[in-house]
């Protein structure tokens, strides 16, 4: 459907589905629309590796008013190869219709997980913290927002042709991680408490760009969990590691 009246569904992926080899792996399929979670009446999920044979299949479980699904470890084992190329395929019925949605996956050896958290970010700017004397916010945590700078970082990696799974040093990212951080919080204040925040969101955003320009990380070339060489990456680099398995 193209015309005039057509209404679209997001499916809310933020990165890749990464599977961990001979651990459960739950995916998760948010609709959204119209600024609310849609619930699926039912449907299934597909995982195909990088050969386009089907790894996992069956139906959903709607929890929350989102469609779930767990891969077994047995059907992800580690005598398998690691290899990104997968695909994550849900179809799912809503309204009487079914729709299909993709998103892409690896199977990999470990997640990649920040190394910054909230006390980093009181560390720099001590106004932030919500328990402390003088807190510059009223929100209860920065938990979304190191969140958010964390999902853009990834995004990053990926399209510089570095996969995140394979980098081995997260606090070669700290640094990068809390100054985008404190940029996406005062742009956000800038816009709810004062126009003033603005300055101190480019500050770090200028801050970040610097981090990110230098940064450099060891990297798992050979996907055995170690760092492949003394050579370290740099995140601005080409490094398309796509096996196949």
């Amino acid at each position: 459907m193209s015309g005039s009246a057509t209404t679209f569904i997001s499916a809310r992926f933020l990165t890749p589905d990464y599977m961990v080899r001979a651990l459960d792996a739950s995916l998760s399929c948010p609709l959204w629309r119209d600024g609310a979670l849609v619930a699926p009446s039912s449907g299934t999920c597909t995982v195909y590796n990088a050969s386009n044979e089907t790894v996992s299949t069956g139906a959903v479980t709607v929890t929350g008013s989102t469609a779930t699904y767990t891969v077994d470890a047995a059907d992800i084992p580690a005598t398998l190869s690691p290899a990104s190329g997968w695909r994550v395929e849900w179809a799912l019925v809503v309204s009487g219709d079914t729709l299909t949605f993709r998103n892409t996956a690896a199977l990999v050896l470990s997640v990649l997980y920040p190394a910054a958290s909230e006390p980093d970010l009181y560390r720099r700017v001590s106004g932030l913290d919500p328990n402390g004397t003088k807190p510059i916010h009223s929100l209860a945590d920065l938990q979304d927002y190191l969140d958010e700078a964390w999902v853009m970082i990834l995004g990053r990696l990926i399209n510089a042709g570095n996969l995140p799974y394979l980098v081995v040093e997260p606090t070669a990212l700290r640094e990068a991680h809390i100054d985008l951080t404190l940029s996406l919080i005062f742009e956000d204040f800038s816009t709810r408490l004062n126009e003033k925040h603005a300055d101190a969101a480019e500050r770090y955003r200028d801050r970040f760009d610097s981090a990110w320009a230098g940064l450099r990380f060891e990297y798992d070339f050979s996907q055995d969990g170690r760092a492949g060489s003394r050579r370290k990456v740099s995140a601005a680099g080409s490094m398309w590691m796509t096996s196949r398995g």
